[in-house]
């Protein structure tokens, strides 16, 4: 229960990054369609803040003119007060005497000159601090409406910039959708459509009279049924007549006496397999009498070699992908022949329209991940596609879809398995095939495309 709880979190992880991706764009749709009914709401406000601008400026205008209620108090109040004024200084002017004799009617009509121009001036006074302190009031109210409005216009000129890429965000968001959906309704289709149509194909055989058998490097004298055929390093002996022709990472050590050399390709007839599958800038070693060369993945700690060793006439279809060297006669190279199948429905479900044979005399040095593994075809062996390293000509080859649709949705399992037949024959597999590399065109996105492309041409 815990492993499969942990098999169902690995795929999840693995799918998380979509899934956010889309939680996310759609996350900033919801929060930006929210944000343009935020700009409906402001720029009301911002209307609202301008007529009242816009009101307050009309109070001050009729202040400054004198047309409000208030100016003309004040203004009424200052008239009366200067009339007052004026009137006292004319009845001082008239009386410059008697007013300032005490109790005399002069004096004492002075005396309330003076209290009314007293009771004026304090009417003016009030009336001048109500004005003020209304002026200053609708400065201030100005200020923070102006001071509000430039907070609106900020606010709007950023939302609308939002407003304006919000369709970008949908968009976004049913393209990622859209890409997710496909992939799934892709891997449906070919599991459900695709794979039953391989499935009942008749099997392929490359070439039926040739000789399949093959040996096993580790123990040449006798032909395995089934077993490892692999080691972390291997010592193999090159004789004089001998060269071999090995990528430079998995060459280990060899006699100071051997002479090596840069060979470009591993067949100039297949440049372009040769090079897409890594056999190019090879070394080529040669020894002038019996030499011991030890062969060993030195890059990768999960790799291990094996050695196919094919008599005279026999013949071997290899993935060029797993082949990492070859053991030869100098003057009998291991002869590579092409075989299309254009002509099968087969090839074309499963995009394998080439196939390329290697015949021998010879030795094959291939890799696989924790290991290589030997099995005879006898009445009908299935192998994942992913594993399969190759397998003797002259045995039948089919394809039949893997056994659950889960297991093939969630990246565990390749949509075809391949199935050995004939008897006669071997095919040789890796332990474990490297989750790094996944076929199929759904493997990987462009480079499962890729992947998909190369197994067109048998590489």
């Amino acid at each position: 229960m815990t492993r499969t709880l942990s098999e169902i979190f690995g795929w999840v992880k693995s799918k998380i990054l979509s899934y956010f991706l889309i939680v996310a764009i759609l996350l900033a749709g919801v929060w930006a369609q929210g944000e343009i009914k935020k700009i409906g709401e402001k720029e009301n406000l911002l209307k609202t803040t301008e007529a009242e601008i816009q009101k307050i400026d009309e109070q001050l205008r009729k202040f400054r003119s004198g047309i409000d209620p208030l100016s003309r108090v004040y203004a009424r109040a200052m008239q009366r007060q200067l009339d007052k004024e004026m009137e006292r200084s004319e009845y001082k002017a008239a009386n410059p005497f008697m007013t300032w004799v005490p109790f005399t009617e002069e004096w004492k009509h002075m005396r309330e000159l003076d209290f009314e121009v007293a009771l004026s001036a304090a009417a003016a006074v009030a009336a001048e601090r109500a004005v003020g302190e209304k002026v200053r009031a609708l400065s201030k109210a100005k200020e923070a409406q102006v001071a509000l409005k430039a907070e609106y216009d900020k606010y709007l000129e950023w939302a609308r910039k939002w407003k304006a890429l919000l369709p970008t965000f949908w968009l976004a968001a049913a393209i990622l959708g859209a890409a997710i959906a496909t992939g799934i309704a892709i891997k449906v289709f070919l599991y459900f459509v695709i794979a039953p149509l391989a499935s009942r194909r008749p099997p392929i055989r490359i070439l039926p009279d040739a000789n399949g058998t093959i040996l096993s490097g580790l123990s040449p004298d006798a032909i395995l049924d089934s077993g490892t055929v692999s080691a972390v390093s291997i010592p193999v002996v090159l004789n004089d007549d001998m060269e071999l022709v090995i990528r430079p990472e998995y060459l280990q050590s060899t006699s100071f006496r051997a002479k090596k050399k840069t060979q470009w390709l591993l067949n100039t007839s297949f440049p372009y397999a040769s090079l897409l599958s890594g056999m190019f800038l090879l070394t080529r070693v040669r020894s002038p009498e019996a030499d011991k060369v030890v062969i060993s993945a030195t890059r990768d700690p999960l790799n291990e070699v094996g050695l196919i060793v094919l008599p005279d006439g026999s013949t071997f279809v290899c993935q060029p992908r797993a082949l990492v060297g070859v053991i030869q006669a100098q003057a009998r190279p291991i002869r590579i022949t092409r075989h299309w199948r254009l002509g099968h429905l087969q090839s074309w479900l499963t995009l394998q329209l080439r196939f390329l044979v290697f015949h021998g005399p010879g030795q094959l040095i291939v890799s696989g991940c924790r290991g290589v593994r030997m099995e005879r075809a006898e009445q009908g062996r299935l192998i994942n596609q992913a594993a399969t390293l190759g397998f003797s000509a002259n045995i039948d080859y089919a394809n039949t879809r893997c056994e659950t649709f889960v297991s093939y949705w969630m990246g565990k399992e390749d949509l075809f398995n391949d199935l050995f037949t004939g008897g006669s024959g071997f095919y040789v597999y890796e332990e474990m095939p490297d989750y790094k590399r996944k076929s199929g065109i759904a493997g990987r996105g462009l480079e499962g495309l890729i992947d998909a492309g190369l197994k067109v041409f048998g590489i």
